[in-house]
């Protein structure tokens, strides 16, 4: 989540598919009428292992094809890939091949290796990656653990569907391009998404929601859709997983399960358009005993994040973090630094070079525990060889690796 000002962040908040919080802790799926027999019967919905042979991971589909002329790409186009000659997606692909280039050059190659170097114990170790405020950010979470075999992100921007091109016209598919063009434009230059710039590009039915650019994402980083699915609440607040042409203005879906093939392995990811302040995630929520259900162990990667930990109203969402979380990759806007160093039960690293948050968070100052580090070790700190986060200006980033302590 990323570059917002404290007020217009609070009032975002109320953008939510939730359902009310008297929660049933249940989470499987079960035919419903209120979903017209439209939900296919499966064993459990938890984020959890699932059979890891590539049986019934077909990827020549249309999720892969969409997202294969999303990104560019030539292979796994299918029924689409005459599309690819046309002037507007031949226009797309020139562009992302242009800028997919420049972001190998600059940032991506240096993140490879520095995470073969910094973050092999996280990738070695890890089931699965929890990605809080990360929006439809999957880049960043491929590029830095590849490994893992869940991804679980979340935002506040809607979930989405994605384009229909086989009924696009000319005019329609070049405007389409120009706004998918529009909504990748901040992570390509800056390396995060800008929030109140993804609820204008991501809510104007052009480019609908996160899914089409998170799919982009798991194409343009070598990786095929095998198949997606919707998830939904019941009418007892079940989370339940659902077909993704199912329809219900009761039981929106406020959630999204997109099944990849990665490095020759079946994979999970998942993204949730969830409120995670206080009042939304709390023990009486089924979303939050959801989560506790991710399969262990857990890293949690948390990167301009907006400072949102450092609030009360996010206590809750702290505290899971830290309760469920074996490792915690971040930058200085995740969980406050004195929570690493006060009780003596995390190993840790730091990176890079710490400055005061940028203007847009004027209401913090630097953190004392972790500008007491700076001051003491300073020279001994590793600087950043790429730069990912809010001082993109300066690239003077901080990252945090830590790891729970046995």
């Amino acid at each position: 989540m990323k570059h917002l000002i404290y007020a217009p962040l609070i009032l975002s908040f109320g953008l939510t598919f939730c359902s009310n919080d008297e929660a049933n802790t249940k989470v499987e799926i079960k035919t419903k009428a209120a979903i017209k027999n439209e939900v296919k019967v499966e064993k459990n919905t938890e984020v959890k292992e699932e059979d890891k042979s590539l049986n019934n991971q077909d990827t020549n589909n249309l999720y892969n094809a969409t997202a294969s002329v999303l990104a560019g790409l030539k292979s796994g186009t299918g029924s689409l890939h005459s599309f690819l000659d046309s002037a507007a997606w031949k226009e797309n692909a020139a562009a992302i091949d242009s800028s997919w280039k420049r972001l190998e050059r600059h940032r991506l190659n240096k993140m490879r290796a520095w995470r073969s170097k910094e973050l092999t114990s996280v990738n070695e170790n890890p089931k699965t990656l929890f990605y809080p405020f990360s929006g439809p950010d999957f880049l960043t979470a491929y590029t830095f653990f590849p490994e893992v075999e869940n991804y679980v992100m979340l935002g506040l921007e809607p979930v989405g569907k994605l384009p229909e091109i086989k009924k696009m016209k000319g005019a329609e598919a070049q405007e389409y391009v120009q706004y998918f063009k529009t909504s990748l434009s901040d992570i390509f230059n800056k390396s995060y998404f800008i929030t109140q710039y993804m609820g204008r590009d991501l809510q104007n039915q052009k480019v609908n929601g996160t899914l089409p650019i998170i799919s982009f994402f798991i194409r343009r980083t070598g990786n095929q859709i095998s198949d997606v699915k919707y998830l939904a609440f019941d009418n007892k607040n079940n989370i339940v997983e659902v077909p993704y042409t199912y329809k219900s203005n009761e039981h929106k879906p406020f959630g999204v399960h997109i099944s990849i093939v990665s490095q020759g392995k079946a994979k999970n990811v998942y993204y949730f358009r969830y409120d995670v302040s206080n009042k939304k995630f709390n023990d009486t929520t089924s979303f939050l005993k959801y989560l506790q259900k991710m399969q262990a162990p857990v890293a949690t990667y948390i990167k301009s994040a907006s400072y949102l930990l450092h609030n009360n109203f996010m206590s809750n969402m702290l505290g899971f973090i830290l309760k469920q979380s074996e490792y915690v990759v971040q930058d200085d806007t995740g969980v406050p630094f004195k929570y690493f160093v006060e009780k003596n039960q995390w190993n840790y690293k730091v990176y890079g070079e710490y400055q005061k948050p940028v203007k847009n968070f004027n209401w913090l100052d630097r953190q004392p525990a972790l500008q007491a580090l700076f001051d003491k070790d300073s020279l001994n700190i590793p600087k950043l060889p790429f730069h990912l986060g809010y001082h993109w200006n300066t690239n003077k980033d901080v990252l945090i690796v830590c790891s729970k302590k046995k």
